[in-house]
């Protein structure tokens, strides 16, 4: 007997009559395992299993003084939840002015993020923190971003390719 696999013989399924070549099978088992293992985040369309909300420890602060924005994205569902990103970038808070929507926070408007796929894993009940610690001052002394007195808003936002959640929008200000 020829120990050698003739691959133009067709494979004959016991199970259910399925007529395949071996080489087949080396193309359509690991396809459909990728596809099951990138297809799907954890997330199903109008899942409410994500929260995000925002907090603030003083809503107005003397210059000089500092406060922290603290922003929580929850897992309020009972399966864990799995975000692929296509960057590093996965909670981004922004601090902006009210009157012309000019965001002061991150310096330049917009976040850097690395190209790189990251993950982020939420069991049930987990959450994921994300802190602003703010200083009414001229100058940031790490790790403190600085703000001159005047009014601000704060938010966040998980830019998901497939789930984008934003926050509610916080209102401060520095005297």
């Amino acid at each position: 007997m020829d120990s050698r696999c003739d691959v133009t013989e067709p494979y004959r399924g016991t199970r259910y009559g399925l007529l395949m070549k071996p080489t087949s099978l080396l193309i359509i088992v690991p396809a459909a395992l990728l596809l099951l293992a990138c297809g799907h985040d954890g997330v199903g369309a109008g899942d409410d299993g994500l929260q995000l909300d925002a907090s603030i420890g003083r809503s107005t602060i003397a210059f000089g003084d500092t406060t922290s924005i603290v922003f929580r994205l929850r897992n309020l569902s009972n399966d864990t939840i799995t975000l692929s990103f296509p960057d590093s970038c996965q909670v981004l808070p922004y601090i902006t002015t009210p009157r012309a929507d000019e965001v002061v926070y991150p310096n330049g408007g917009a976040w850097g993020c690395f190209t790189v796929v990251t993950s982020l894993v939420l069991a049930p009940g987990a959450e994921r923190v994300t802190a602003v610690l703010v200083r009414g001052a001229a100058q940031a002394s790490y790790p403190a971003i600085a703000l001159l007195p005047g009014e601000y808003r704060a938010y966040a936002r998980v830019d998901h390719p497939r789930f984008p959640i934003r926050s509610k929008t916080l209102a401060f200000r520095i005297d």
